[in-house]
């Protein structure tokens, strides 16, 4: 049996649309997957961040420094350094006393320097 051109016609027609809604459905999965997953990566600009942000942050530096001096000139010392006297005057005891259950104030064991010295050689194959 022939088929007539009308046919065939037809035939190219459905096969078209249907390719062409395959490539419309595969592109649209495609676009669903490339988006990204969080907020942050669809408000984040770079170029924005870089350009408001420094003379915001310069802002912010200057006014710390300037309420760090006069926390100073009140008597106030900052949080982090009185923080760190608090822990090297606490610590000092327990590092002494670490230091001293050790015993790292005496020299090194001769037959440990030679124990170092066969464990390096057999590791370099000097």
């Amino acid at each position: 049996m022939k088929r007539s051109w009308l046919q065939r016609i037809k035939l190219r027609q459905i096969v078209t649309v249907f390719l062409v809604a395959l490539v419309f459905i595969v592109s649209t999965a495609m676009q669903v997957q490339a988006e990204p997953v969080t907020p942050e990566a669809t408000s984040y600009q770079v170029d924005r961040v870089d350009s408001q942000g420094r003379p915001k942050a310069e802002k912010l530096r200057e006014e710390t420094e300037k309420a760090e001096k006069l926390l100073e000139e009140e008597g106030y010392k900052p949080a982090t350094k009185t923080a760190a006297e608090k822990a090297q005057a606490n610590n000092k005891g327990f590092f002494e006393n670490v230091k001293e259950k050790l015993n790292l104030d005496e020299p090194i064991d001769p037959g440990t320097k030679q124990a170092a010295e066969q464990l390096k050689e057999a590791v370099t194959g000097e």
